[in-house]
């Protein structure tokens, strides 16, 4: 019982981190029906600079955390202009954005090894560990849940009250649509990939003590996010925290109680079978043809 309660435990607070990964991912996506192979890229900037101004540099965590924001929603910014929109005019350009934004991955990783230094990410929560019964309960994993939580009620909130949440909706619903109608769709393009560099900031800053700082953390930052995303519905603003927390709840259980060499198996197996059996995710709308 105890080894069943840790797991769930442990599984939802990693799936909180690959929801808000899978946030970042299904924003830009939605917008622009772009995937963003860059994406958990910007999740290891998060984690590694975050770790050298800190940590290292010792400026402020919350000074910290707004930088890191704000680099990686400016590099989220320079890849939606540079990468997506300066390859928009090439031939075969409904693709192109496929290879430009594995460029930026690459370019990103490779400049990163330069100038930013992967070191052990110390916790930002002090507060001492404690007991429920026989359950160790650690602050610092635990504080990962209610940030992830926050950080999707405020996005959605924003998508439902705000005139731009509204006129990013209507992009997602429709971009030709809104175009004709005068939303400039250039314009929430860039701001999707700034709010959504954004945030993988964030989750690689806030997550850095459990992933750690590390070069390796970007392609399964990218998958994880992707495949939460995908299982609690790409276009649904809860459906990647949703997703996450299943995906971390199957990553979990397949280490404790099989073989965790297997969890990338258990996870594509997860996302194959739900985009064959539901490929608008969980939270997704059915449409039916008439």
């Amino acid at each position: 019982m105890y080894r069943l309660l840790d797991s769930v435990i442990r599984g939802v607070q990693v799936g909180s981190i690959y929801g808000l990964v899978g946030l970042g991912l299904s924003i830009v996506y939605s917008a622009t029906s772009v995937f963003n192979f860059a994406h958990g890229d910007l999740v290891m900037i998060g984690a590694l600079l975050g770790l050298t101004l800190w940590h290292r540099m010792a400026w402020p965590f919350l000074l910290t955390m707004l930088v890191v924001m704000g680099t990686t929603a400016t590099m989220g910014a320079a890849t939606e202009l540079v990468a997506v929109r300066g390859t928009a005019r090439l031939k075969h350009a409904s693709v192109s954005w496929v290879i430009s934004t594995l460029a930026v991955s690459i370019i990103i990783e490779a400049t990163t090894r330069y100038y930013l230094f992967p070191g052990s990410f110390p916790p930002y929560i002090h507060w001492r560990s404690f007991l429920i019964g026989q359950q160790l309960i650690i602050p610092q994993r635990l504080v990962l849940v209610p940030i992830a939580i926050v950080v999707t009620a405020v996005i959605a909130l924003w998508f439902d009250r705000t005139l731009w949440g509204r006129a990013m909706s209507a992009m997602a619903s429709d971009r030709e649509g809104a175009a004709m109608r005068g939303i400039p769709v250039g314009r929430f393009a860039v701001f999707a990939f700034v709010l959504g560099g954004a945030i993988a900031g964030l989750a690689g800053f806030v997550a850095g003590p459990i992933t750690q700082a590390s070069y390796a953390v970007a392609i399964p930052s990218t998958l994880q996010g992707f495949v939460a995303a995908t299982i609690g519905g790409i276009t649904r603003t809860w459906g990647p925290i949703v997703g996450g927390v299943l995906l971390g709840l199957a990553i979990q259980f397949t280490t404790v109680y099989w073989n965790a060499s297997f969890t990338n198996v258990v996870e594509l197996t997860i996302l194959l079978v739900v985009l064959l059996a539901r490929p608008e995710g969980l939270l997704g709308r059915r449409f039916r043809s008439v």
